[in-house]
């Protein structure tokens, strides 16, 4: 168990630094107690935990998985609501755990379990802050998402840095391309003559042919094949049949254009020959959200060439209106004049570019369609009237599909709802929680069909159904799974509808979770006249509190609904409190004895049927007690724990664990009770309180202390909280054993353990070398410090004390240091105690002595509890 409990401990502290747990840590948690689990949390507490531990009934038993949402990410976000939701329901439950362990036990004042619960409400409001942060964030992003959906489209295309266009000489000519003053020509010569020359158009369009001469580039035209065509007639008529020519088109000439308008970078720009007009818009950065995309301009001598709808080109991917561009070509984009807006359950919300005529279809189109759960029935149309103030317009699809639009329309699509509208759903201890297809005619044994579909401790006396009525209001309908489970008549059973929620109660926790929201709903829906279906048992019940009044509820239902009676449930007689308003509307109050709670649920005729407001009251057993326990360590015969009856003596407890052995040691026997060891706690509490009090008094009254004494009061301070309370009884065994008038009457929750017979002195404190010694009848108090190195510098020699074997604290100051020499004998088990000095040089030094007092006895007694 250590080692699970140190290999889990890894592995949540990877949880608090990474955010994640896997199965195998899972695994590893699952073998802990809720304690353990408290106490990683409390070692992991400055790594802000997040919380995790083991599904519970209520909790679909499934692997968590918990991944830090992207700051972006909506859906993330949304998921992460959701692992947070289950943590926070696996920490409620581990609450309710240790809330009803600590209920159970005995000693209701139990440290470890009060610590463990206040750990994981600490863990419960760190998850509630992260909720919130998150639903902030969340709410921040859908906003952003909202924003985003109206973008201009199409503007990111072109949203880059402006460049320069030039495509490499590995591109192909295009058939088309007109030759001009800057191309170079890449001639191979081959046959009777192998040369190769780079010529270059110059500005009077001549080619400098070595071997032929000038030649005219454009004198059969000014494309690159027909000079191609001309170049080889040249070869062959100079230079031979003989010798043939490889004509390839070189480094490009670059050409001068001129982007104006709504381009994001106005001006001249000088881009390569092949340049086309989409080209030149890379080159400008593109258009800003102000430009049209549609209607983009080019000119050439004062003249629109062509006008180019880009939208061909972004949504269809058609480049063919896409035209080259020659020296001095204008591009020039306009204002964009006509937009609509689409968004909502579109695959491409934004602000669209409209051209004038289109329809709803054709918006929808631009907006790529709609998505699959896009609800079509209801389509919300806002447009500008007449006076200027907007109008809104239903529309459906496909009755409106033709419907024309105008500019600045603003269209929202919705998506279908989330609600499921035929469906029944499974809450609580069941093997399969969550939704189901309801159908007409469907019981809970089509859902359950029998024990093995439920998980362990189910409560089979008592589940209930939520159904929702027609006007908003709900009714809760009780139903026994075992009754209901056993039937095999469809018409004796249960029949569902729609919307129905049915709860499967675990027999091992409390039902507030289940019926917190519940009740809170019944309240609500009351009006004046008519009170809340709401009931109420308290007393001894396994889990008292409110429940839903149901149709024909009678005693034996509450009683089923709270878990039933206890042991010490007084079954004879109960008391009912009935509040009823009469014709007046006065309110009277009526109590009512119901007898022999065992035959209600036999006997027919004796039912009392429940109202709004009855109070039930189970009372406890006359003279009831749990078993009380006391046990025995050391040297007895039969050590162990053994219950007693009231009024039994110490005497016959050991006599029933057959008495001591003959080593027992009865000097040193130590007995503790735990009333006082929580009395000893109270007053230690109370002690620090004040302590602390008077330290913040000491560091307001003196923002410096040059005396020390915050120093030492800090350190008495922590002192004081590291020592437990112990709770012994100082006895003197040997004569309680010896002796009929000193008998101790046992209590619950007392302890006696009698150690073997012990031959050491033990010195401790402001010596130089704290050490156990042999007895020595002879020795004195001073030979004993003498053997452990004398005393330190520090030592109130004044103050020594002797801790006896039995508990008891003798001191110098102490009239049996003097009177009684037994007392002040040296006896085996003793330890000497040497208290260090504590100087006082200023008044609140002098108040802090007192401190040093309980807390030097506080110490002694724990050390003699703990020396054995």
């Amino acid at each position: 168990m250590r080692k699970t409990f140190l290999i889990s401990m890894f592995c949540l502290t990877k949880f608090f630094v990474f955010g994640q747990i896997d199965s195998a840590t899972m695994a590893n948690l699952s073998k802990l107690s809720p304690v353990q689990k408290q106490l990683l949390i409390k070692q992991n507490s400055s790594i802000q935990p997040t919380g995790a531990t083991l599904p519970t009934a209520s909790i679909p038993n499934r692997k968590i998985l918990v991944d830090q949402p992207s700051p972006d990410s909506f859906t993330d976000r949304s998921e992460f609501l959701g692992e947070l939701a289950e943590m926070e329901n696996i920490v409620l439950n581990d609450i309710s755990n240790l809330e009803l362990e600590l209920e159970n036990e005995k000693n209701s004042d139990d440290n470890e379990l009060l610590a463990a619960i206040e750990e994981s409400r600490s863990l419960l409001r760190k998850i509630k802050e992260l909720q919130r942060r998150e639903i902030e964030k969340r709410a921040e992003e859908f906003v952003k998402t909202e924003t985003d959906a109206i973008k201009p489209f199409g503007y990111d295309l072109f949203a880059s840095d402006s460049s320069t266009f030039a495509p490499g000489n590995e591109v192909p000519v295009p058939t088309d391309y007109r030759i001009g003053p800057g191309d170079m020509l890449e001639v191979q010569l081959f046959g009777q003559q192998n040369k190769s020359f780079s010529l270059i158009i110059s500005r009077e369009g001549l080619i400098k042919f070595p071997g032929i001469g000038p030649i005219n580039a454009f004198e059969n035209g000014t494309s690159f094949i027909e000079l191609k065509n001309h170049l080889k007639e040249k070869i062959q008529e100079h230079l031979g049949e003989g010798v043939q020519g490889s004509i390839a088109l070189g480094a490009f000439r670059s050409i001068r254009i001129f982007l104006l308008g709504e381009v994001r970078s106005q001006g001249a720009y000088t881009v390569s020959s092949l340049s086309t007009l989409v080209n030149a818009l890379l080159v400008g950065g593109g258009i800003k959200e102000t430009g049209s995309l549609r209607k983009v301009h080019l000119k050439r001598n004062g003249k629109i060439i062509t006008t180019i709808d880009l939208y061909d080109l972004l949504l269809a991917g058609d480049t063919s209106s896409d035209s080259s561009l020659q020296s001095g070509d204008v591009i020039f984009v306009p204002v964009v004049e006509k937009q609509i807006s689409i968004s909502g359950t579109v695959r491409r919300p934004a602000k669209y570019e409209v051209l004038g005529g289109e329809t709803l279809k054709d918006a929808i189109d631009l907006a790529g369609g709609t998505i699959d759960r896009a609800y079509l029935r209801v389509i919300r149309l806002e447009r500008l009237g007449a006076d200027f103030r907007p109008r809104v317009k239903n529309l459906n699809i496909p009755d409106d599909l033709s419907f024309k639009l105008i500019a600045g329309d603003v269209i929202s699509l919705g998506s279908s709802g989330v609600k499921v509208t035929n469906s029944v759903t499974l809450i609580g201890n069941v093997d399969r929680p969550g939704e189901y297809e309801w159908k007409k005619g469907i019981t809970i044994k089509d859902l359950v069909q029998g024990q093995e579909d439920l998980l362990p401790r189910t409560d089979l006396k008592y589940g209930f159904i939520r159904r929702k009525n027609d006007d908003g209001t709900i009714k809760i309908i009780d139903f026994s799974p075992s009754d209901l489970l056993g039937k095999k008549d469809s018409n004796e059973l249960l029949s569902l509808e729609k919307h129905d929620v049915v709860y499967f109660l675990p027999s091992d926790l409390p039902r507030t979770k289940f019926l917190a929201e519940i009740l809170s709903d019944l309240r609500k829906q009351s009006s004046p006249g008519s009170s809340p279906p709401i009931v109420e048992i308290t007393g001894f019940v396994r889990y008292p509190g409110l429940y839903p009044l149901t149709s024909g509820m009678d005693l034996q239902k509450l009683l089923d609904a709270s878990g039933g009676l206890l042991d010490s449930s007084y079954t004879m007689s109960a008391e009912l409190t009935k509040f009823m308003i009469n014709s007046d509307e006065n309110v009277t109050v009526e109590h009512f004895q119901v007898f022999d709670l065992s035959r209600n649920e036999q006997d027919g005729s004796k039912k009392v049927y429940l109202q709004p407001y009855d109070h039930l009251i189970i009372k406890k057993k006359p003279f009831w007690k749990e078993a009380s326990m006391i046990e025995l360590g050391g040297q007895f015969i039969f050590p162990g724990k053994y219950q007693i009856h009231k009024g039994e003596s110490l005497n016959d407890v050991i006599m029933r664990a057959g008495g001591l052995s003959q080593d027992a040691f009865l000097a040193g026997a130590i007995f503790t009770r735990e009333h006082i060891r929580k009395k000893e706690t109270i007053q230690r509490n109370d002690f620090i309180n004040r302590l602390e009090n008077l330290i913040a008094y000491k560091n307001l009254e003196e923002a410096r202390n040059e005396d020390g004494s915050s120093e030492q009061s800090r350190a008495m301070l922590a002192r004081l909280k590291s020592i437990e309370s112990t709770g012994r009884l100082v006895i003197d065994l040997e004569t309680v054993l010896s002796s009929n008038n000193n008998k101790i009457v046992c209590l619950d929750g007392d302890k006696l353990f009698v150690p073997e017979r012990l031959k050491e002195i033990t010195v401790g404190g402001e010596v130089r070398f704290p050490s156990s010694h042999l007895h020595d009848s002879s020795f004195t108090l001073m030979d004993y410090i003498d053997r452990s190195g004398g005393l330190t510098e520090r030592s109130e020699k004044d103050r020594i004390s002797i801790v006896k074997s039995n508990g008891m604290v003798v001191t110098n100051n102490s009239n049996k240091w003097f009177k009684s020499q037994k007392a002040f004998l040296i006896e085996p088990g003793d330890m000497i105690v040497v208290p260090v000095k504590v100087r006082l040089p200023s008044k609140f030094l002098e108040n802090l002595s007192l401190s040093t007092q309980v807390i030097y006895q506080m110490a002694v007694a724990a050390a003699a509890v703990n020396s054995f």
